[in-house]
């Protein structure tokens, strides 16, 4: 046929060795649900048929483990990355500058290890593999800032992609000191570049995508890295941020990017010392008040969902879900504003924490048909289901909480349904020592403040967690859990 077609004859693919590791790999990820399978087929088929595979040449000079893991992350795990919407950052960007930056290469190797290490647990792992490339990155990235010239705008963008994908792998490993070292000289970078290039075509992605990461930060840190004016630019981006999404003509774009606007209640206003009838002259944004924001990033979310619930997807039905639960978030966030310091005063917002704990398990049993991103970068809905299972007493939804963050394997940046399961559990214990299920928790019970400690590098080497907790007499007790 090859003959008479005027072809040279390539010869046929051999049947596959089922001794090579190819094939055992293969069968392991199938075995395995096929949570991430790194073996590329087009490469195995053409060892098994004794060719030649030509890899592209982001992967020269990669050892075998790195080109794989290399293949896991633009297959699987850029996408898990994304969440629940779609991120030009994470499906377009990244991978663009990945062809030719080492330092991001690097960076997203280490990524692809840990979402595989997450997603198969019981798994034989390279421990100290991701942190091997964290550290390559990190020098590739010296040698980067080193060698081009600072003036050169696209330089910049490389230097300022490697920054996220590096504050991504340390939020992931809760690498404390490497967030704050990342993202403080990110924000300055990224405000001096926009000042020249602010009409460059991925000057938004950039943008939206660092505001991403301060909202994460700032729920974790609770104001602790905002309150101290750590990022004097951060109040200009933000605003640049909300700015440039009122531009989108598309509703259910605005709606799902809009969800930046809790950044509004979460790190402009010291929810303690919040007025919610006067406006915020101090911050620079005397029109409006943090009630009024909320109120009307409220409405635009129930407008958009009577618009498209009949005709979006069931992607986008699940990220409105997303989205709600986020608003009920801000609510609570208001409300509390006015809290005396009463414990008890959180009873009161009980319909809000019921609410977040059953649209969190709608969301999580209805979609199971989609793909699922179970190892997320960004703010999803981790953060509101944790404090709705701290701040709200009520036995049936504690259950719920403790059920959900049981039942299902997350990970969120530095949330995760593991460590709030161990976390919820151990404070419930307390709390709930001596009473019966269903009763009330009585004032003098409660545990009044809560932190996990922070240990720099702690999670790289350390699988138990540290955390301090205040009882009503102002007492405080410190624990080690473990898994």
């Amino acid at each position: 046929m090859c003959n008479r077609a005027g072809r040279v004859c390539q010869g046929y693919a051999a049947p596959p060795d089922r001794r090579t590791r190819e094939v055992r790999d293969a069968r392991t990820a199938k075995t395995n649900g096929g949570a991430l399978n790194i073996v590329h087929r087009g490469q195995q088929q053409a060892q098994s048929a004794g060719l030649i595979h030509v890899v592209d040449g982001s992967r020269v000079g990669l050892s075998r483990m790195e080109r794989d893991y290399l293949y896991s992350f633009r297959s699987y795990t850029a996408a898990q990355c994304a969440g629940y919407n779609f991120d030009p950052f994470w499906q377009v960007l990244v991978h663009q500058v990945c062809e030719s930056c080492p330092e991001v290469r690097h960076a997203a190797i280490g990524i692809g290890a840990l979402h595989r290490k997450f997603a198969n647990p019981s798994s034989d792992r390279n421990d100290i593999f991701p942190i091997r490339q964290s550290t390559k990155a990190m020098a590739c990235l010296r040698v980067a800032m080193m060698k081009d010239r600072q003036s050169d705008p696209a330089a910049t963008e490389k230097i300022l992609v490697a920054c996220v994908v590096l504050v991504t792998f340390a939020l992931f490993q809760g690498d404390v000191d490497a967030i704050r070292c990342h993202l403080q000289a990110g924000t300055k970078l990224l405000w001096e570049w926009r000042k020249k290039n602010s009409k460059s075509p991925v000057a938004s992605v950039l943008l939206h995508t660092f505001i991403q990461l301060h909202i994460h930060w700032a729920s974790v840190t609770t104001l602790r890295d905002y309150i101290g004016g750590e990022y004097p630019y951060l109040l200009e981006l933000i605003h640049d941020n909300l700015d440039d999404i009122s531009t989108y003509a598309d509703e259910q774009s605005k709606a799902t990017l809009l969800v930046i606007v809790q950044a509004w209640s979460i790190m402009l206003n010291d929810p303690v010392l919040l007025d919610q009838m006067a406006g915020n002259l101090s911050q620079g944004f005397p029109w409006d008040t943090p009630a009024n924001k909320v109120h009307r990033f409220h409405t635009q979310v129930a407008e958009c969902i009577v618009v498209h619930q009949k005709t979006a997807c069931p992607t986008k039905l699940r990220a409105f879900m997303v989205i709600q639960i986020q608003v009920e978030m801000m609510k609570i966030v208001l409300a509390s504003s006015t809290f005396s310091g009463s414990e008890s005063e959180w009873d009161t917002l009980f319909p809000h924490f019921q609410t977040i704990a059953d649209t969190a398990e709608t969301l999580l049993a209805r979609f199971d048909q989609l793909p699922d991103p179970l190892f997320c970068a960004k703010e999803g809905f981790l953060s509101a289901l944790m404090f709705c299972g701290l701040k709200c007493r009520d036995w049936t939804v504690r259950q719920k909480v403790l059920t959900i963050c049981r039942k299902y394997n997350r990970q969120e940046g530095m949330f995760s349904t593991a460590n709030a399961a161990l976390l919820l559990q151990r404070i419930y214990d307390v709390e709930s020592a001596g009473i019966p299920p269903g009763e009330k928790i009585p004032e003098s019970s409660r545990i009044i403040s809560l932190l996990i400690v922070e240990h720099p590098n702690y999670s790289q080497f350390q699988p138990k967690t540290h955390i301090k907790y205040r009882d009503q007499d102002g007492n405080w007790y410190s624990e080690w859990l473990s898994p």
